[in-house]
């Protein structure tokens, strides 16, 4: 009998990840990250987890490197949206928490992983990630807030989004030199580009 998505075992997962990553940020490993993969880290360990299991339904001990593979050049590109400094973080923050987690006993086969992600270079997940033909409807519309081609959207619709599709992952912040900015710190999309967007949540939502 396959094993049904649940809630409790998702939200199992994050607490779990709470825990880890906050021994993790104590460690010398942490410290050797740059300052804007600092302050991404929480939100990539967060989301690795989130999608590992919601999509896959794969716990942290039952990872393996197809698994690592799918989730950074399928999963990220196709349901997470940020910023490009979000995406140029995600390989060199989940090498070293793997390695982490590997010392930590936490997962048994973390050569395995850190040799999955090596694989991967930042540019293939950044690549996919740009490639707009690869979101899916939700990430699409979080793309056009982040991106500024809509403006005034309710507080409670970006939560939703970012608490229901995003894994947690902030809409409204962009991670720059270790700073969250605000939207008005984000250059708003052209008349061209605003169309765009708009085609493409139309074709998505049709």
């Amino acid at each position: 009998m396959e094993k049904a998505y649940s809630e409790v075992e998702a939200e199992k997962n994050f607490e779990k990840n709470r825990l880890w990553f906050g021994r993790f940020k104590t460690t010398r490993s942490f410290q050797k990250l740059t300052k804007p993969e600092k302050v991404a880290a929480k939100y990539v360990t967060q989301a690795f987890v989130g999608l590992a299991y919601r999509y896959e339904l794969r716990e942290p001990r039952r990872y393996t490197a197809k698994l690592v593979r799918e989730v950074l050049l399928e999963l990220f590109p196709k349901r997470i949206a940020a910023t490009n400094v979000f995406f140029t973080s995600v390989i060199p923050v989940m090498r070293r928490y793997f390695i982490f987690l590997g010392v930590q006993h936490k997962i048994s086969n973390a050569k395995t992983l850190v040799r999955a992600i090596d694989e991967v270079n930042t540019q293939q997940l950044l690549d996919a990630h740009q490639n707009h033909q690869n979101w899916d409807a939700h990430k699409t519309e979080a793309m056009s807030i982040l991106m500024g081609a809509e403006e005034h959207v309710a507080p409670k619709k970006i939560t939703i989004l970012e608490d229901d599709y995003n894994m947690g992952v902030p809409i409204r912040f962009c991670f720059d030199l270790g700073v969250y900015h605000k939207p008005k710190n984000i250059i708003l999309l052209t008349e061209g580009l605003r169309k765009k967007f708009e085609q493409i949540l139309y074709e998505k939502h049709n």
